[in-house]
């Protein structure tokens, strides 16, 4: 049996799976990874700890499963880092991480100027501080002497091809995730490279998701103890391939993730871009994109609220305890209402300054309703998402979900209630890693398009709305919408 090694490079965990071609997963590995965080608009990671995790990972994989059956090794990583490199391949800054708001002066001016409008519509993602364009332009105005130095850009995955292969790539999924890639034409966009101050050499090469490297250097061969070579795939971003690893491949259906952070996306055959930058559009292959909308503030919230507000340990008996109380607390939680926006937020108000908020505590409200609103908050902030996709919610009947809160059966519900939609719940765990592996069969095929991943992963579990729920949910949304217009200027 063909096996691929599918790697998701997470800002939390680092995934290693083996897949099959019929999506059986035979092995699977993950390692956390640290994030630097030493005030909130601060979030990084060491790149050379993010290497040294990967190869770990792989050298374990390898360890444990023949040579013979590993047909290829195929990426997947979160958005939007940025590290600055010099000519030798040294890295002049940690890698600056999607959470990172450190440029939000220079989106803020970028949007004042009206020529956010403009980039939007060529490179299909709207303007925040999470983007590498922003932070280019925050570099060479804050840390002029790295500026100076720097002669490439590029993200976490890149950091691991060049450090394992020596070259400079870069799939059309992160290189879209930079906010300078021309969405229409799949090359680096002149008018954003000139907002960011850059020209296309201090990027690297756009290449398609199949694409692979094969020589690999001999450190890492020794290190990885690999006696032949095998193609490394390049793949895509986690947010593409979280939709191929649940097999939503069309209009008709949805993929919903929550994991640290959360998204709501769907997949489309050619590019779309909204009349107002609300919305991302990202390719993985010429004829297959995904459109949507990520949020800032996912699973972490919760953790948050364990840990730093209720003092507890996040541990699989606490967090049990806290959700099985939780499952006593209605719809609406009593009137509470949480903005989740702890970390500031992308879609679809792409406002680096907003904030977290309980609305409407009275001395009633115990522990368990805090956990509820929590719950019911991301949900609406995703909602809030799947509203702005008006053009293709009336054909949306299931919405395939994955990432770790699907692990409590009363966040998936609250989910299919707040969005009065079927929610499927696949076997596919680790879609990110399990769509990178479908990538790697793509590449073995050696096919320019994606109709080989058609097959859907399994379903696991149905989750059916309850009508008096979403009725009662909606009533909520609006309150919770009007909550944030009414903070909004507050916020800055």
């Amino acid at each position: 049996m063909k096996l691929v090694i599918g790697v998701d490079i997470g800002t939390t965990n680092i995934k290693v799976i083996a897949c099959s071609a019929g999506r059986n997963t035979v092995y699977r590995a993950e390692i956390a990874c640290e994030t630097i965080q030493e005030r909130p608009e601060l979030s990084e990671q060491d790149p050379v700890a993010v290497l040294h995790s990967v190869n770990k990972l792989l050298k374990e994989v390898f360890l444990q499963i023949p040579a013979g059956e590993i047909a290829a090794v195929s990426f997947s990583a979160a958005m939007h880092s940025i590290i600055a490199m010099d000519g030798e391949g040294n890295h002049l800054t940690h890698a600056i991480l999607w959470g990172d708001t450190r440029s939000y002066r220079e989106e803020k001016e970028l949007k004042a100027s009206g020529e956010a409008d403009r980039l939007y519509q060529r490179t299909g993602v709207p303007l925040h501080p999470s983007l590498p364009l922003c932070k280019i332009i925050w570099l060479k105005r804050n840390r002029p002497e790295i500026f100076d130095k720097t002669k490439k850009f590029i993200s976490l995955k890149e950091y691991i091809f060049l450090k394992l292969f020596g070259v400079y790539v870069v799939d059309y999924a992160i290189a879209g995730a930079t906010g300078m890639l021309n969405i229409h034409h799949l090359t680096w966009d002149e008018e954003a490279l000139e907002a960011a101050g850059i020209s296309s050499r201090y990027l690297s090469e756009v290449v398609p998701s199949i694409h692979a490297e094969t020589v690999m250097l001999e450190p890492f061969r020794t290190e990885l103890g690999l006696a032949k070579d095998i193609p490394f795939v390049i793949g895509s971003s986690d947010g593409c391939l979280a939709n191929i690893g649940t097999g939503v491949l069309d209009e008709t259906k949805a993929a919903l993730t929550i994991g640290t952070s959360g998204a709501v996306r769907t997949t489309l055959k050619l590019p779309h871009v909204n009349a107002e930058p609300s919305l991302f559009c990202y390719a993985v292959s010429k004829d297959l994109y995904v459109k949507g909308g990520a949020v800032n503030n996912g699973a972490f919230t919760l953790q948050w609220l364990i840990e730093d507000i209720f003092k507890q340990p996040l541990s699989n008996e606490v967090y049990a305890g806290l959700l099985n109380d939780a499952a006593s607390i209605p719809a609406g939680s009593e009137g509470l209402i949480f903005l989740p926006y702890l970390k500031g937020e992308r879609a679809p108000v792409w406002n680096a300054r907003a904030k977290g908020v309980l609305f409407g505590l009275n001395s009633l409200h115990e522990q368990r309703h805090m956990v509820k609103a929590v719950l019911e908050g991301v949900g609406y902030s995703l909602y809030d998402v799947f509203c702005e996709m008006a053009g293709s919610e009336k054909s949306i009947r299931e919405i395939y979900v994955s990432g770790g809160f699907i692990k409590s059966r009363l966040w998936v519900q609250v989910i299919a209630d707040i969005f009065n939609k079927t929610i499927v719940v696949t076997d596919a765990a680790d879609a990110s890693a399990i769509g990178a592996a479908h990538i790697g069969f793509c590449f073995l095929n050696i096919s320019d398009g994606m109709q080989e991943l058609s097959g859907e992963a399994a379903a696991d579990q149905r989750f059916i709305p309850d009508r008096i729920n979403h009725n009662i949910y909606m009533q909520c949304f609006l309150k919770y919408r009007s909550v944030y217009a009414a903070l909004k200027n507050e916020f800055e």
